[in-house]
């Protein structure tokens, strides 16, 4: 059995504990659909109690006469954590174009009884296509906490509680490692699990960000097994698969080659009786996966599409091909790959310009594009990662080569080789590897290079990845610096929903491709009634696509502190 610190312990817990919870509220929510009921304000909570309970068990194998006290305290923390979140969650509202267009639909129907798994939505719904086709790993869950809390902006919730996993996870296994300093340990978890995709989703219910923070859990679980095949990191792997083969179908695709990396590691380092537990147990979580808690999409699809990625992959592609400058149609992914890695930060705005100016950079170099764009609450479509990623990626990938040049037993870099290449074939068999929320999975490489590079301590070479360190800090920092924005964003619309309830009229509205507003009016308490509005005659609601006739008069109503404060920033610099 192996004996871990408290403090090992203690991360371990935290962090298995809420990816548990996420987990068996997929599991639960499955079966109750396959059953033929619907989501009730139970699941959520059911799962978390048997997450805690398996923390029991887990404590004693791991910690022994230590068990108890750790238990009850990581219980604590996972339940401050989810409570946090949830909390923390209904400050913002959810700004983001596909959040509103139909990822907060999702757990909309789904807290409203519609059972996936049996029936379709009517194809007159808003964007039917992909709420009756598209898997429901990340939206099942959110569902789960919106039927309990009856606040649909707690959805967001989730992305906080699996961000919080991998950092726990990732720690966890820093600290096993035993080859760092407890700050430095902090500094690697903060860098991999606060990935930029992550952060700048964590305000919004896209699946990107959650995907990326299973993605961290996943490497973390294929680590520690690489070390130590024990029940519970086997069923970490399992738990990992199950989720991340229902989250988007190119999730499917890293969930098998992050299986086949850890499997061919096992393999080169001739753990054969760990091969033959680690396949057995992708094996039937891959199978139940897709059978039990896939049926829906990968099964309905197939029994009445003929094809378990319906509508298929040639429109997935080109729905994202529609994201890309047309200068893009005759490149292969490594060219347009390496077009956006040396690019500046840019959101492009292809809605305007199909085939905008794409102006190169040296690495490091930054001017007012990327700052402007780096500092927005959206994921850019070039350089995504940030203004400093690629000069990041490049000094890290040589630090890297000087360290196993340096090290003289070769055979220590086998592991982390087939770590970076699984990465590395991960991000490049998506054909739009160039836009950074489609591979998440890209910024855990410069990270972990630099890590690695740890092991080769020359003065001068410290210095630099100090450098580098800090330059990573500063990409995160601008991903951060979009949550002030985001909270003045909802105050506005939150005084917007205000007057709208104070006029106590009935409000004539036109939600057009943003049918979620419903909910915000239902949530307000304020009557309307739908109906098309001529354009000259509406107003658009604040971030959205929704437009209404403003009563008349509009109320004028106390301001809050955050609403003054940033109208007074916009007079200063749009007087």
């Amino acid at each position: 059995m192996p004996q871990l610190s408290v403090k090992e312990g203690l991360f371990f817990l935290i962090g298995s504990g809420l990816l548990n919870a996420v987990v068996f509220t997929l599991i639960g929510m499955s079966l109750t659909f396959i059953a033929g009921f619907t989501l009730t304000p139970w699941h959520f909570p059911s799962a978390v109690l048997i997450s805690l309970a398996i923390n029991y068990y887990a404590a004693r194998f791991f910690l022994g006469p230590d068990s108890r006290a750790t238990w009850i305290k990581s219980s604590w923390i996972i339940l401050t954590v989810i409570a946090g979140s949830i909390l923390f969650s209904l400050l913002f509202y959810d700004i983001s174009f596909d959040g509103q267009m139909y990822h907060i639909d999702s757990a909309f129907y789904l807290k409203n009884g519609w059972n996936p798994f049996k029936k379709e939505l009517s194809p007159d719904i808003n964007q039917a296509l992909w709420l009756n086709h598209y898997g429901k790993g990340a939206e099942a869950p959110e569902g789960a906490v919106y039927a309990l809390t009856n606040r649909i902006e707690t959805t967001k919730s989730m992305n906080f509680i699996l961000l919080t996993a991998s950092f726990c996870l990732s720690l966890f296994f820093l600290l096993r490692l035993n080859r760092f300093s407890f700050r430095k340990n902090l500094l690697f978890s903060f860098l991999l699990s606060c990935n930029p995709i992550v952060v700048y989703l964590l305000l919004t219910t896209y699946v990107d960000g959650q995907l990326a923070s299973c993605l961290l859990c996943f490497l973390v679980a294929g680590c520690l097994l690489y070390r130590d095949v024990n029940r519970f990191y086997l069923m970490l792997l399992a738990m990992l698969l199950i989720v991340v083969l229902n989250i988007k179908f190119s999730s499917v695709v890293f969930a098998i080659i992050f299986s086949g990396g850890l499997l061919t590691a096992l393999l080169i380092s001739r753990q054969r009786k760990s091969f033959r537990k680690v396949f057995l147990v992708c094996a039937l979580a891959a199978g139940f996966g897709v059978a039990v808690v896939g049926y829906f999409p990968y099964i309905t699809n197939s029994l009445h599409y003929h094809d378990p990625l319906y509508p298929g992959l040639p429109m997935l592609q080109s729905e994202a091909a529609k994201l890309a400058p047309d200068r893009f149609a005759h490149m292969n992914r490594f060219s347009k790959f390496f077009v956006s890695f040396f690019s500046h930060t840019d959101d492009l705005h292809i809605y305007r310009d199909r085939n905008p100016q794409i102006p190169a950079k040296i690495p490091f170099s930054f001017n007012r594009t990327d700052i402007f764009n780096a500092l927005k609450p959206i994921v850019s479509h070039m350089a995504g990662f940030g203004p400093f990623f690629s000069g990041i990626s490049i000094l890290a990938l040589i630090l890297f080569i000087v360290t196993a040049w340096w090290i003289p037993d070769k055979k220590r870099l086998v592991p982390v080789i087939v770590l970076l290449g699984t990465l590395t074939c991960s991000v490049f068999v998506i054909s739009e590897v160039w836009y950074a929320r489609y591979v998440p999975q890209l910024w855990f490489i410069p990270v972990i290079a630099l890590i690695v590079s740890e092991y080769y301590q020359p003065r001068r070479l410290r210095k630099l990845r100090n450098i580098l360190y800090l330059m990573a800090l500063i990409d995160l920092s601008f991903s951060f610096a979009s949550f002030p924005y985001v909270y003045y964003q909802s105050a506005k619309i939150d005084y917007e929903l205000r007057q709208l309830k104070a006029s106590r009229q009935t409000i004539s509205v036109q939600f057009s491709y943003f049918v979620s507003n419903r909910i915000r009016f239902s949530e307000k308490q304020i009557p309307f009634q739908e109906t098309k509005i001529p354009e000259l005659q509406g107003v658009y609601m604040i971030n959205s696509s929704t437009r209404y006739i403003p009563p008349e008069p509009m109320p004028d109503l106390p301001k809050s502190w955050i609403l003054r404060m940033g109208e007074k920033i916009e007079h200063q610099i749009h007087p």
